[in-house]
């Protein structure tokens, strides 16, 4: 499957905006797999997914799929972390993202949120505190309080995030 949605992607110009409505699709597996090949767009073709930008912001706290949202945190992680496209950084710099690091926040602490979505909505906030002061002392709160009720995985990953903070630069 991986390969097929590679092709499709590789292979064709993909409206960003069909895409991320298929990400709500009621079929869990079809969204997951747009989710996904939504991640593979930001990844390999950030200009393809640069005028996408603003659709996913404003659709990311409408995502409800647990699949889909695992995806949709970590592309967020991904266009936060300093190695990103400076597309970017340059649209994450001119929209207003607040809505998307509340609902970040919101995950993070659901017991229904799975462990992977978790971690990565741990890591983009924790990326977004250079722009974002106040996120800092929150998210630090927060995992301080989640590392002792999550899984191992989660309290890996909250470690590197603390040192991250506590150092005050981007992972």
């Amino acid at each position: 499957m991986v390969a097929d949605c590679t092709a499709i992607v590789e292979g064709n110009e993909i409206n960003i905006e069909d895409l991320l409505e298929v990400t709500f699709h009621k079929k869990k597996e079809i969204a997951f797999r747009a989710a996904w090949m939504l991640e593979y767009i930001v990844t390999h073709h950030p200009m393809q997914f640069y005028e996408g930008i603003e659709g996913f912001l404003l659709l990311f706290p409408s995502q409800k799929n647990p699949s889909a949202m695992r995806h949709y945190a970590k592309i967020l992680a991904l266009m936060t972390e300093r190695k990103s496209s400076l597309l970017y950084k340059e649209a994450l710099s001119r929209l207003n993202i607040e809505p998307v690091i509340e609902v970040m926040f919101i995950w993070l602490v659901d017991p229904e949120t799975l462990v992977a979505t978790k971690v990565h909505c741990m890591q983009a906030l924790a990326n977004l505190t250079p722009q974002y002061d106040w996120i800092k002392e929150d998210l630090l709160e927060t995992v301080d309080y989640l590392m002792g009720i999550e899984s191992i995985a989660f309290f890996a990953r909250a470690k590197m995030v603390k040192k991250q903070l506590k150092k005050g630069v981007e992972k």
